[in-house]
């Protein structure tokens, strides 16, 4: 057997040895670099004008394209190209210029077509196991009780919405994530993301699409799981993603709520405006809980410390904001049907009722948002067809949504402020709007000559 290892090596010495030195040397060849993305100036223009409104104004904008079935991504407040192009792609359906920037009457367009799809679910939102979230409420009808929170269901069960909390000391966070994207026989996850104080798992479980988002705290874990069948698809795609949106801790309000042990006591008058007449006013107020507390205006009571029903009875005057129009009326016996508040504020082109006095009765009339105004304040004025003088505006569930001035000038107060202002006299607010808004009207009668 012959080897030609040895004369091989000769030749590769024979060769290095009549290579240049500055070959030997030589740097070698640049690696090139990855592409620059390619310019895109109607992007630029687009975030420069999305960057002037702020980011309130933008995630506004997002809750809107998530409705339209155009965004499939969190409200952030953060102008992206996915904003981008969902805006585009908006601005196409209404055969306009695909700019990325919304004109005033697309930005009117866009929130009417978002409206009506949340009216079209009767999106509303509750507070259960720690957490505040929207849901399909028009959907999702019957409630029944779980080891962990309740269920919420369609009559045929093709939606449910399950709210639950998990004990940490029981299991961990880590742990249910781990258990709730675990697949089999009949069950597929198309989608899975842990983060350190959130989770969200996506898929397909005998048939039926599901979306679950959880929150993490000290104590436990907080969320919900949507699932619908897919007949529902892709129309219903976009509410798994609004719930998502919605989805917030609420241990401020349960710790207070669960604190509350009796009603507060009655407070000094509400002061009257500069320049306000002292006279006698009549005007309309809502139960907001079984202990006899009820929301009205401000105005209506201000340099009141009592006020009359119309039976004669006297009910006290607990607290008011002139500022933002709110009072609250204790009455002189618990136990009223009472209406939940609105944890979302009204958009426009959605549909309502008020509730406007007339006559010293209170008359329903259903009507509809047509403008908003002062969007980022602590009060959402609104003009609406048929607007009254005095009253309340109720959504398609039943919720309490807003106030009507005496001027005939609606007004609907932020959700948060309604809920810190009421928590914060002690009241116990229903979680769900079951009866008739009717019901939970009633007159006042305001007298300051009278003490």
């Amino acid at each position: 057997m012959r080897y030609f290892l040895p004369a091989a090596c000769g030749v590769i010495a024979l060769v290095a040895s009549v290579v240049p030195a500055t070959a030997q040397t030589r740097d070698p060849a640049p690696v090139p670099s990855a592409p620059l993305p390619a310019p895109n100036p109607a992007f630029d223009m687009a975030k420069v004008a999305a960057d002037a409104l702020g980011a309130e104004e933008i995630a506004t904008v997002q809750r809107a394209l998530i409705w339209t079935g155009d965004l499939n991504t969190m409200a952030s407040g953060e102008f992206g190209k996915r904003t981008f192009e969902a805006i585009r792609a908006f601005q196409r359906r209404l055969k306009g210029k695909d700019t990325g920037i919304l004109l005033a009457s697309q930005r009117a367009a866009l929130e009417k077509a978002a409206a009506r799809a949340m009216s079209a679910y009767g999106f509303k939102a509750i507070t259960e196991q720690g957490v505040t979230l929207g849901y399909p409420a028009r959907l999702a009808l019957k409630r029944t009780a779980g080891k962990n929170g309740p269920r919420l269901a369609s009559l045929n069960e093709n939606v449910t919405v399950d709210v639950l909390r998990f004990p940490a000391e029981a299991e961990s966070f880590e742990a249910l994530f781990n258990r709730l994207k675990a697949e089999r026989p009949g069950r597929k996850v198309t989608y899975s993301l842990l983060r350190p104080d959130f989770f969200v798992i996506t898929g397909a479980v005998d048939g039926k699409s599901f979306y679950m988002r959880f929150l993490r705290t000290e104590a436990d874990s907080r969320g919900f799981i949507v699932g619908w069948a897919p007949e529902l698809s892709p129309d219903f795609d976009r509410v798994p993603i609004a719930m998502a949106v919605s989805l917030a801790l609420a241990d401020a309000a349960v710790q207070e709520e669960a604190a509350a042990a009796a009603p507060a006591p009655a407070g000094p008058p509400v002061p009257l405006p500069q320049g306000a007449a002292k006279v006698a006013r009549s005007g309309p107020g809502f139960v907001v809980s079984e202990a006899g507390e009820v929301l009205t205006t401000a105005t209506l009571v201000a340099g009141c410390t009592r006020v009359t029903l119309a039976d004669g009875a006297a009910a006290a005057v607990v607290a008011g904001d002139l500022l933002n129009d709110v009072a609250l009326v204790r009455l002189p016996r618990p136990g009223v049907s009472a209406v939940t508040w609105r944890a979302m504020p009204l958009s426009a082109g959605e549909a309502v009722t008020v509730l406007a006095s007339a006559g010293g009765r209170l008359a329903p009339s259903a009507t509809q948002v047509t403008a908003l105004s002062s969007p980022s304040g602590d009060m959402r004025r609104f003009t609406m067809k048929d607007g009254g003088a005095g009253g309340g505006v109720f959504d398609t569930g039943g919720a309490l949504a807003g106030l009507l001035g005496g001027d005939g000038q609606p007004v609907a107060v932020k959700a948060l402020f309604v809920s810190a202002f009421l928590r914060s006299q002690g009241v116990k607010m229903p979680d769900r709007a079951d009866i008739d808004p009717a019901r939970a009207g009633i007159m006042l009668t305001c007298d300051p000559s009278r003490p």
